[in-house]
């Protein structure tokens, strides 16, 4: 027998994500995010993304993977583009993630995404299969779903290596057995479907039954910075609730700092329920 006590996890020496909180706007209204629980707007100054890609630049070993965008919409952003292919070109040997949930793919944008050579996963947030179900879920005009589809044939074609997700997240309070079925049945073999299930996480309509004793593994392999510079390591605190300092120009000190030390001290020491956040999450 294996006991929730023996779950502990090391600091390494840096993280293996960094998402960009680029711009915290989005098109969607998606009944599940957790943007819609907060009130940040705003976005990140070119100028602070240059600082944080020139400071990653110069760590020993090359950041594994970045996520261009948190919980906003990247394609909202005019300058998306260069964006990617600074950090492209900065970052050479780091993988970017792309999430997006497709509404402004077309033959131009994907072209685009297509000439970026480190872009190795675009995660599309699609969320439903039936037309009626996708426009009450995310408030987008259902004809995006082709729209999506036609965008993943041109990737297949532009950029085999790319790997392709279509991910839903599933709730029976918002989707059906049936619909996650045919779901996956639509999108296989076009990309990968990936079935998410809606983590707690803070939010007030879903309160965990069981209290959550294990340590998240977010806060000991991820970083995130707020368009205003605010540090978060959680994959769920679209308000950056966990007061978890400012960039100031060197990440690595945020992330053996002494905010994220405790955090993950308490965490490892079974006391998650200590911090209001962490507590009503069931994500581990």
């Amino acid at each position: 027998m294996s006991s929730i006590k023996e779950v502990k996890y090391n600091t390494p020496s840096q993280p293996r994500q960094l998402r960009i909180d680029s711009v915290s706007k989005c098109n969607a209204s998606c009944l599940s995010c957790h943007r819609l629980l907060s009130k940040r707007k705003g976005e990140m100054p070119f100028e602070l993304i240059l600082q944080i890609l020139d400071d990653v630049s110069k760590w020993k070993k090359p950041l594994t993977e970045i996520v261009p965008v948190n919980y906003g919409e990247i394609f909202l952003r005019s300058d998306w583009y260069e964006i990617l292919c600074l950090i492209a070109q900065t970052l050479p040997f780091t993988q970017i993630v792309l999430p997006t949930n497709g509404s402004f793919l077309n033959t131009e944008s994907v072209t685009k995404i297509c000439h970026i050579p480190t872009v190795r996963i675009i995660n599309l947030s699609v969320n439903a299969y039936f037309d009626e179900t996708y426009e009450a879920f995310t408030g987008l005009k259902a004809e995006t779903i082709p729209n999506i589809r036609k965008a993943v044939a041109q990737f297949r074609i532009l950029r085999p290596d790319i790997t392709l997700w279509a991910s839903l997240i599933f709730d029976p309070a918002y989707i059906t057995d049936l619909e996650k079925d045919e779901f996956i049945r639509y999108w296989m073999g076009w990309a990968i479907p990936q079935i998410l299930p809606a983590a707690s996480a803070g939010r007030p309509d879903k309160v965990p039954i069981i209290k959550t004793l294990i340590p998240c593994r977010s806060i000991f392999s991820d970083i995130v910075i707020g368009y205003d510079g605010k540090i978060s390591s959680c994959c769920w605190d679209a308000s950056f609730n966990l007061e978890l300092g400012h960039y100031q120009g060197n990440l690595l000190d945020n992330w053996h700092g002494k905010e994220l030390t405790e955090l993950r001290r308490f965490h490892n020491a079974g006391q998650r329920q200590q911090i209001p956040l962490c507590s009503r999450c069931t994500f581990s």
